[in-house]
């Protein structure tokens, strides 16, 4: 316990650029806090709360991460970071995971590998050196974050990401083997709720199939996607996949089933509020449905 207590003692004090005897400063002596720091003695809980204290923690941290007030900064910290990414405001979700990769409270291998995933991302987007952000990814893929070395959600959703960087590099065949890896992971977790990155798997599998112009192909993984988000109960993705859908079908020359699909696609973002989503569906409705009128006028 002595080791846990000096080690995290040790990380916070640097972090803050903290020295020894700025942080004993009326609590004990210098050499009291180095001794805590090598794990060569146990502070008493009055030395240690005091500790605790000017380093902006409570007493718990030292003891289990998990009870100390501090993990709700990193689940909040993380999110915040997820949302930023979302809105693909990669310059600032950067900063923060920059911030973040220094910050002691983060050293725990799932917490890395997190930010490891994020930092990717945003130097995928965000610079040309699209192998290193392709690096960085394998990099995160290899810290363990459990002692039985056992497949996470992190890990699935690492793959997914590799699917996506890959088919936008139009490397659409090894993309096509992340997303199978993927939902090969996804299936080995019956008891863990994996359904929103098995939409994601049939989203994005059905995106790279009509980039490569397999169009039955993208019907058939956007199918599956929907039919996930319907037994579910989840608009997640639904608005997108139908879209998707709506676009297979009209390539596919079924222009009737196309514009049903973008209909569909277009009551889901209404549903959603997402205005710009809808006008751009509608867009792309009208104009199908203008290109199918002319057809029929022309070959009459």
């Amino acid at each position: 316990m002595s080791d846990n207590i000096g080690s995290k003692l040790k990380d916070l004090r640097e972090y803050y650029n903290i020295t020894q005897t700025e942080l004993s400063e009326n609590i004990c002596s210098q050499r009291n806090v180095s001794k805590i720091e090598l794990g060569q003695t146990i502070p008493t809980v009055d030395i240690l709360n005091k500790l605790a204290i000017r380093l902006g923690v409570d007493i718990t941290y030292f003891l289990n991460e998990n009870e100390a007030p501090r993990f709700n900064y990193i689940e909040e910290t993380k999110k915040n970071i997820e949302e930023l990414v979302s809105l693909t405001k990669y310059n600032e979700a950067l900063e923060i995971v920059k911030h973040e990769l220094k910050n002691p409270l983060f050293r725990k291998p799932a917490h890395k590998k997190f930010l490891l995933w994020k930092r990717a991302i945003c130097h995928f987007h965000l610079t040309d050196e699209k192998e290193e952000a392709l690096e960085l990814i394998h990099v995160a893929m290899d810290i363990e974050t459990n002692s039985r070395k056992t497949i996470t959600v992190t890990d699935i959703e690492l793959h997914i990401t590799l699917g996506i960087m890959n088919s936008e590099l139009k490397n659409y065949e090894e993309s096509k083997l992340y997303y199978e890896k993927a939902h090969k992971m996804c299936e080995k977790f019956p008891k863990i709720d994996t359904n929103i990155q098995l939409i994601k798997v049939y989203y994005n599998s059905s995106l790279t199939s009509f980039k490569m112009r397999n169009y039955s192909h993208s019907i058939i993984m956007s199918n599956k996607g929907i039919a996930v988000c319907l037994k579910i109960n989840s608009l997640f993705l639904l608005g997108e996949l139908y879209y998707q859908q709506g676009l297979s079908y009209y390539y596919s020359n079924k222009v009737k089933s196309a514009l049903i699909e973008m209909r569909q696609s277009m009551n889901v973002f209404k549903i959603k509020q997402q205005q710009a989503f809808y006008e751009f569906v509608e867009y792309n409705y009208l104009n199908f449905q203008r290109a199918a009128i002319n057809k029929l006028h022309f070959n009459m």
